[in-house]
């Protein structure tokens, strides 16, 4: 199977069992889910709360949240996400990468650890030269497609993308438990809106390096 393709079907199992999973971590925890959301664009199809988009480069679980919805004036708000104990607030967003973390390890076992650590340092690295050391690291990613089996390939990646999720930004799983963290299970805090607005910065930034660099990495192999 080609790289490309490989690349592509890892990016949609790794959407549809960290979504999943945290929609089911949702409803566990007693959690109104107001929508799931698999992939980002245009909606091709909907099933009740189930939409299903375009672009499978992302996806969402939209929780009953009383931050981002007005709610009547008599409702106790005991299944809005903002009002679940700390543990619960912190657990939802680390659910998906959890699995998939476990999974990960589970196939490559103990080297998985060292390239799920190596992964912070090259997301960074990478996102700083786009063009140059980005290219290396996406090199060595085709070269060890080409000679390993697609379980291996979906748990390297996988290890690779829950890593990015993990990062302290907000939009990440990582930032969201942080900030969880920080209100202190407190259902609203006044400085949360702009905090996030400053963190989400650093995540879009890291985000659409790594956008120029798979799209200049893809411009180079059609042309070769």
């Amino acid at each position: 199977m080609h790289p490309a393709f490989q690349l592509l079907l890892c990016l949609i199992l790794f959407m549809l069992i960290h979504i999943s999973v945290m929609a089911v971590c949702a409803r566990a925890c007693g959690i109104t889910v107001r929508s799931i959301s698999y992939g980002v664009g245009p909606t091709l199809l909907s099933w009740r709360k189930v939409h299903i988009k375009l672009l499978p480069l992302a996806g969402n679980v939209a929780l009953k949240d009383t931050r981002e919805e007005t709610l009547y004036d008599d409702d106790p708000c005991l299944d809005a996400y903002n009002f679940q104990p700390l543990w619960k607030q912190v657990l939802l967003p680390l659910s998906g990468v959890g699995v998939l973390l476990a999974v990960a390890f589970g196939i490559l076992g103990a080297p998985g650890w060292e390239h799920f650590v190596a992964a912070f340092g090259q997301i960074f690295h990478g996102a700083l030269a786009p063009l140059s050391t980005a290219q290396e690291l996406l090199g060595e990613g085709e070269t060890f497609a080409r000679t390993h089996s697609f379980a291996l390939v979906f748990a390297l990646f996988s290890l690779k993308l829950c890593a990015f999720n993990l990062l302290p930004f907000a939009g990440l799983n990582g930032g969201q438990a942080l900030l969880a963290i920080a209100r202190g299970g407190r259902p609203f805090v006044a400085w949360e809106e702009a905090l996030t607005k400053w963190v989400l910065l650093p995540g879009l930034a890291i985000l659409l390096a790594w956008v120029v660099a798979f799209g200049w990495y893809g411009w180079k192999a059609m042309g070769a």
